[in-house]
């Protein structure tokens, strides 16, 4: 049979009460304060609910993971919408938009679900992210950079290429084959 707990004394109840009251102060104070990292709005327009969720938490995870890397917090009005393509004269990955409006500037990072029919991964979707993070983030410092461009794109072989590669079918009639003679006679 277990123990029984002996009951906390008046003293401690009133310390546990004081505990619990100072770190309700404190945490309302910190996030008034604003030393709590503001989250970036991010809105993905599609119905799948679960898919949205999902793609929503992804996102905001490589937010918070850009911010601490950059070393800066993204400028102040930015919003995150994902939609299925975005159209201009070609289909792109992601791109941002900084409008100033009544001396606000406001930045809008656009993310394409969707590039010329091929359905990005969660991958491509946060490196279009990172990208646009960046771009945004030194465009807004005024400091100057340089892109230096790595490409990478696999070249794929020609079709005779890709064909010769495969070995001919071992069960597949031969048109020299004596056997097979036989048999078509």
């Amino acid at each position: 049979m277990p123990r029984r707990q002996p009951r906390p004394t008046r003293g401690a109840r009133w310390l546990r009460a004081l505990h619990g009251c100072v770190t309700t102060v404190a945490h309302w104070l910190w996030r008034r304060l604003g030393f709590r990292q503001r989250r970036i709005p991010v809105e993905v327009l599609i119905a799948d609910r679960n898919r949205r969720r999902t793609l929503e938490r992804e996102l905001h995870a490589g937010i918070n993971r850009l911010q601490r890397v950059l070393g800066i917090p993204l400028p102040p009005h930015v919003a995150v919408v994902v939609q299925q393509v975005i159209r201009t004269d070609r289909q792109l990955a992601g791109c941002y938009q900084v409008s100033s409006a009544g001396g606000v500037r406001c930045s809008l990072i656009r993310l394409a679900l969707e590039v010329n029919g091929k359905r990005l991964t969660i991958d491509e979707l946060l490196a279009a992210l990172a990208e646009q993070c960046i771009g945004l983030t030194t465009q807004e410092s005024g400091g100057t950079a340089v892109v230096v461009p790595v490409e990478f794109e696999p070249v794929e072989p020609p079709a005779e290429a890709r064909l010769r590669a495969f070995r001919p079918d071992p069960l597949a009639a031969q048109t020299g084959d004596p056997f097979y003679h036989q048999q078509a006679v």
